[in-house]
């Protein structure tokens, strides 16, 4: 298994698409390049964020926009993967009334390699 970690930005996008991250994918079922499914996943802690997801796949030409919830007190939460998608543009939106969208959040992009 191949793993790459990042972290979504601080901040709501609220008017502030600064405060977004673009995470690009590997593509389903590399191929000859050696690699089978790709998972993608959040996780964060000391408090609750609001995720707004946007996947672009390039075979439709069109965004799948969702959002997600990923608690300090869950484990990660995933989004689906399917065939085609090649980005993915995260950004914050409130949780809460108190939500300061300042408490860390990670990414993990995970890739079955084949043998």
């Amino acid at each position: 298994m191949a793993l790459v970690i990042g972290r979504i930005e601080p901040g709501f996008l609220d008017g502030h698409p600064e405060n977004g991250t673009l995470v690009p994918l590997p593509p389903q079922n590399g191929g000859a390049v050696g690699w089978g499914q790709v998972y993608l996943s959040f996780g964060c802690d000391f408090g609750d964020a609001q995720l707004r997801i946007a996947v672009w796949n390039d075979t439709s030409r069109s965004w799948r926009v969702s959002t997600l919830a990923v608690t300090a007190a869950g484990g990660r939460v995933g989004v689906p993967v399917q065939d085609g998608d090649s980005k993915v543009s995260v950004g914050r939106v409130k949780a809460s009334a108190t939500d300061t969208g300042l408490c860390p959040v990670g990414y993990l992009i995970e890739v079955v390699l084949r043998a």
